[in-house]
């Protein structure tokens, strides 16, 4: 009797607002930081320095993430919108496939009646403390979410314990073949960490961030810069927020190495599929701004790390530049997880390409982000108050959008290696040349002589949304 092959055990660590060129990869990406175990991970795998995600927030980009949908086609467009029961989702499929689905860390992706029915088990960590801004209401630095140095006693957080409940259920054997859905919190803002890693970093010598220019961008980029007080911080201000920063990932990084050591120490290391990737990235300083926006498509915002280390595919090269989407990931799990489905998606198998085996995998990727003032149950919850007690950092970021809500009007973003079109059902609207000015500096918008490729890569996003307009629903039968 021939017996039957087990596929491999699934790994998703996944940190939360982590930028793509925040992992150094030998310092092939960033020399300034260090990352030696998602380095060490490409090595023995992949990493994609071109990976995008389809949306710039946390609740919509991992609900598209999970489905292979756009924003457009899963209606998952808010933070308020998360998977229901009924629709299909990667740890739904692994579940039923007999995979024992287990889940750490912040949710931002299941309604809560639909958790049991996609994984088999969840490792719920509550806060022992709340993060409190340090500066007082006066302070320059009170509303630009930079928080210092954490103290000693508030370093074992809410990540801390995420991984220590998942390395103590490693060390209990779980059932396999498993997954592992690790959701963590860093480097998510406020900009906060505790030593080593606050001093890791000198701050001469991180890069300075992009200088911020306003008279050609969006309304909101201005907002953004003058409420958050960002107008009176100096360069060395962003840089030391650029260093925190840098410290919260290296974290991060310790952390993917926790959980890695923990699956060679059990046996299942070499067995197991791993993905590192995050939902979206962050501004960081750049362009004058911190934390993000609804409808920003900055590639510091979009362009997220992916490294996929898979048993029994053996890259090409450890390294590559074509343009992925984070929505790829589904197909690329289904298929090592040996799973078909006629339902309708709109990701691609990353395996060819890691093989080799083709050379022109996407000429585009595409974002959306925003809504209108028809849709009220997308706005953000209004924080009454800056004095609120953990809250009060976002009373700007959420009133901005009630107050002015053209602001976060609908748009879409459409990318390629050379340029980056975007579109705003209303407010200013922004084209990039990205071969002269990769740092997205100078909207060209307006300038006639672009009209041809403004024309051209409007009608490849037409096509687009006319290609993945919607998803039916796959699995009901037609009665006659």
């Amino acid at each position: 009797m021939v017996e039957k092959e087990v596929p491999p055990n699934i790994v998703i660590f996944m940190p939360d607002s982590m930028r793509g060129d925040t992992i150094s990869l030998g310092g092939a990406v960033n020399s300034n930081i260090n990352t030696p175990h998602m380095d060490r991970l490409a090595e023995e795998g992949v990493a994609f320095t071109n990976c995008f995600s389809v949306n710039p927030y946390c609740v919509p980009s991992r609900c598209c993430t999970f489905t292979g949908q756009y924003v457009h086609s899963n209606g998952h467009r808010s933070l308020y919108q998360l998977l229901q029961p009924h629709e299909e989702n990667l740890f739904k499929f692994l579940k039923e496939k007999g995979y024992n689905v287990i889940w750490a860390g912040r949710n931002d992706l299941f309604d809560k009646n639909s958790i049991k029915l996609s994984t088999s088990k969840r490792i719920r960590i509550r806060p022992r403390f709340f993060k409190s801004n340090p500066f007082p209401k006066d302070h320059y630095l009170n509303k630009s979410f930079y928080y210092g140095e954490t103290p000693k006693e508030e370093s074992e957080d809410i990540d801390f314990f995420i991984i220590q409940d998942i390395l103590k259920c490693l060390d209990s054997n779980p059932n396999t073949p498993f997954c592992l859905f690790i959701a963590l919190n860093f480097p998510h803002p406020p900009y906060t960490v505790e030593e080593p890693y606050f001093s890791m970093y000198d701050r001469n010598k991180v890069p300075a961030p992009i200088q911020p220019k306003f008279d050609d961008k969006p309304e909101f980029m201005q907002l953004m810069h003058k409420r958050y007080g960002l107008m009176n911080l100096k360069e060395g201000d962003f840089k030391e927020i650029i260093a925190t920063y840098y410290g919260m990932v290296t974290r991060v990084d310790n952390q993917l190495g926790e959980v890695l050591n923990k699956l060679k120490e059990i046996g299942e290391y070499e067995t197991s599929a791993i993905f590192f990737f995050s939902d979206h990235g962050d501004y960081t300083g750049d362009y004058g701004l911190t934390e993000k926006w609804p409808n920003g498509f900055q590639d510091c915002l979009i362009k997220v790390p992916l490294v996929a280390k898979i048993p029994g595919i053996l890259p090409k090269t450890n390294k590559l530049d074509q343009m992925v989407q984070t929505i790829d990931i589904f197909p690329t799990i289904l298929n090592i997880a040996q799973i078909q489905t006629p339902y309708t998606h709109f990701g691609k198998n990353l395996i060819p390409l890691i093989k080799g085996n083709l050379n022109n995998f996407r000429n585009a990727v595409f974002a959306e982000g925003g809504y209108n003032i028809n849709e009220p149950q997308c706005f953000e919850d209004v924080i009454k108050s800056p004095d609120i007690p953990h809250l009060g950092i976002y009373y700007d970021k959420t009133n901005i959008p009630q107050q002015q809500p053209l602001t976060v009007a609908r748009s879409a973003m459409i990318r390629t290696q050379s340029w980056k079109l975007i579109i705003r059902d209303a407010g200013k609207e922004e084209l990039y040349d990205l071969t002269h000015d990769p740092n997205e500096i100078n909207n060209l918008i307006d300038i006639n002589v672009h009209e041809q490729i403004k024309a051209e890569l409007k009608e490849q996003l037409l096509r687009w949304y006319l290609q993945t307009s919607d998803n039916p629903h796959w699995s009901r039968a037609r009665y006659v």
